[in-house]
């Protein structure tokens, strides 16, 4: 049991999460098997499940995974994205503001 919790930042929508499992020696390591938890199965809902694992045929991991939003990155452009387009829309009604008061 590992009870490990990681954070994967970026995620991009598509994006399949892959695991691999090591041999850990004195000298080096070996890799044991890998998981592939396609991302149809964990987003957007989240997944929680016994995975096999390729190359180690008794083995199984368990896998908990949960999308937590937008990266850090991502919400830094959709912020900007979203105050330009505010921008821009308080300029288009300032400028409608001026012309209704140039004629009354």
């Amino acid at each position: 049991f590992w009870g490990e919790t990681l954070t994967i930042d970026p995620w991009h929508l598509g994006d399949n999460l892959e695991f691999t499992v090591y041999d850990k020696g004195l000298i080096s390591s070996k890799t044991e098997g890998k998981v592939a938890l396609p991302h149809e199965l964990f987003y957007p809902a989240g997944f929680s499940g016994m995975l096999l694992v390729s190359g180690l045929p008794q083995a199984l991991l368990h896998v908990i995974v949960r999308p937590m939003g937008p990266s850090s990155k991502e919400a830094a452009v959709d912020g900007a994205t979203q105050a330009e387009t505010s921008s821009k829309k308080r300029k288009k009604k300032l400028k409608t503001g001026k012309k209704l008061k140039g004629c009354c």
